[in-house]
């Protein structure tokens, strides 16, 4: 750990928030790309500055009331991420765009067209938004009109299995075996096998 919170926060304190965020990262993997340290650092910086609300008259002891307060912090970045991989889902990418910084660069369609479209002919994060959109509309191009209007169910409206079920009358097993096939068709587009957590 390169930060010393030491003086800060107290061993307990950073041992909890440490256990409950390696629990959330084994969970979630949208989690783990935030890195362990700067997780630490929200998660810890959160609770200096709600420890104050903890009143000893309840029965809950700090260490609980802490654990629900960084419990409460890590789901809502996980909300937090799944919101923003639905917007990027939503992007949309002019194909006439340049893709380096001048305007004289060449445009996406004219690399689409000839094939020759690389990670070092954009801003990387210009690009991989350009090549997530297109990786995810190949993938979508290979799901049935079900397992689309299941994804869209899921991505664009932010519906869980359960309100999916109940929209498409069908039953919530179901569902699971479909999403395990959307998530197979997924990885073989070289998407992430957790898109649709």
């Amino acid at each position: 750990m390169s930060q010393n919170y030491r003086g800060f926060f107290q061993d307990w304190e950073i041992a909890v928030a440490k256990k409950l965020i390696i629990e959330f990262q084994e969970e979630w993997t949208c989690l783990v790309r935030e890195g362990f340290d700067d997780l630490l650092q929200d998660c810890l910086t959160h609770w200096y500055f709600t420890k104050d609300d903890y009143e000893s008259r309840r029965d809950a002891s700090q260490k609980t009331f802490m654990g629900r307060v960084i419990r409460n912090k890590l789901a809502d970045l996980v909300r937090q991420k799944k919101a923003d991989k639905r917007k990027l889902a939503h992007l949309s990418i002019s194909l006439d765009e340049p893709l380096g910084d001048n305007d004289d660069s060449p445009n996406l369609i004219d690399k689409i067209d000839d094939g020759t479209i690389t990670v070092t002919d954009a801003s990387s994060n210009h690009f991989l938004e350009i090549q997530l959109k297109i990786d995810l509309s190949k993938a979508l191009q290979k799901l049935t009109p079900q397992q689309r209007d299941l994804c869209r169910l899921i991505m664009e409206k932010g519906l869980i299995v359960t309100e999916v079920s109940d929209h498409l009358k069908t039953h919530r097993d179901t569902i699971y075996e479909e999403l395990k096939r959307i998530r197979t068709i997924f990885m073989k587009e070289g998407l992430d096998k957790d898109y649709l957590k």
